[in-house]
């Protein structure tokens, strides 16, 4: 298992918006990342992933995003680092479709416009990241919730914007797996709360209160996997519904040590910014990325041409036994 002992400590940092290039070599590039939401710890990781890239490549890294996942503000902030000429845009998009026009705009300006985390639909994008394979990552959260149930039953999924192309995407992986894989096992309900814990303890209240039968939720989120916790342990059901989900090991290990959450499925977010700032020096300095890449620090990354997609590696999952260990 690759080391991921920066995800830990990171998670918890607190972002700065830019960052001076390695060596005190001249500037080669100039890198904007606009994540789905500022302030939560996901994003903040990906932020600290784009600076280490930053060092590492040469580039000055230059982090804005708003304050709420809003599809509008989103592609206005995005359009603004486009109307700087930066070098390049990255963003983790809060919808497929809202920012084809922003990849266009990029592209007839010269700007790389790259997607990442959360992918922008058509042609005009120059480059993808994605953390896994999707149906890795819909997969892996199934197989852990349907490990906790027996016999079956109810659950629910309670993700996060309900434009957010990778959450959706993973929404409809989930329906599929589960009806092939697990058939006893039912989907009642899929509720959205934005980027928001205190909304998906809310919202899952009002599950648990609409079915209190239920066996099992997913949160598909960073965000929605603590809320579920938080309101399964406020409804005094730790242990009787199971809860599991996308999340950070800061984020979620009180409830997995007192038991509420058995499992939560993540992947270094640093590494993936990290890998996005790679991706666009490549473009930018014109190389050609192969099918299988040597990148620095990450070892061997693969490239599918078709989609110009970058990909991660498989997902991770952490347990009472490894969430507090150094990764």
């Amino acid at each position: 298992m690759k080391k991921h002992s920066a995800v830990i400590a990171a998670l918890v940092a607190a972002g700065i918006s830019c960052v001076a290039p390695a060596h005190g070599r001249a500037e080669t590039f100039q890198i904007g990342f606009v994540p789905k939401v500022i302030g939560i710890p996901y994003f903040s990781a990906m932020q600290q992933g784009f600076l280490k890239g930053g060092r590492t490549f040469d580039a000055k890294i230059v982090y804005q995003g708003p304050t709420t996942s809003s599809v509008a503000a989103q592609a206005q902030i995005v359009q603004s680092l486009i109307n700087r000429k930066l070098d390049a845009v990255a963003v983790a998009a809060n919808s497929p479709t809202a920012l084809q026009a922003q990849a266009t705009h990029a592209r007839e300006r010269g700007v790389a416009f790259a997607s990442t985390d959360s992918q922008v639909d058509g042609e005009a994008v120059s480059l993808r990241v994605m953390q896994a394979t999707d149906e890795a990552i819909a997969h892996t959260l199934v197989d852990q919730l349907a490990a906790q149930i027996e016999g079956g039953g109810q659950i629910a999924f309670v993700s996060g914007g309900p434009t957010a192309t990778n959450l959706n995407l993973w929404v409809s992986l989930m329906k599929s797996y589960l009806a092939a894989r697990y058939p006893k096992l039912e989907l009642v309900s899929v509720q959205y709360a934005g980027e928001d814990i205190s909304k998906a303890t809310e919202i899952t209240s009002q599950i648990l209160s609409a079915y209190p039968g239920l066996k099992g939720i997913i949160g598909v989120n960073t965000t929605a996997t603590p809320g579920a916790a938080q309101a399964v342990l406020q409804a005094g059901l730790s242990g009787k519904v199971a809860v599991t989900g996308i999340d950070d090991p800061n984020t979620i290990r009180a409830y997995v040590l007192n038991g509420t959450v058995k499992s939560a499925v993540l992947w270094n977010p640093i590494d993936l910014g990290y890998l996005t700032v790679w991706g666009l020096t490549q473009l930018l300095q014109h190389k050609t990325l192969q099918p299988q890449n040597a990148v620095p620090g990450l070892g061997t990354i693969a490239y599918d041409a078709t989609t110009k997609t970058l990909l991660l590696g498989q997902p991770m999952i952490f347990t009472k036994e490894n969430i507090s260990l150094d990764f």
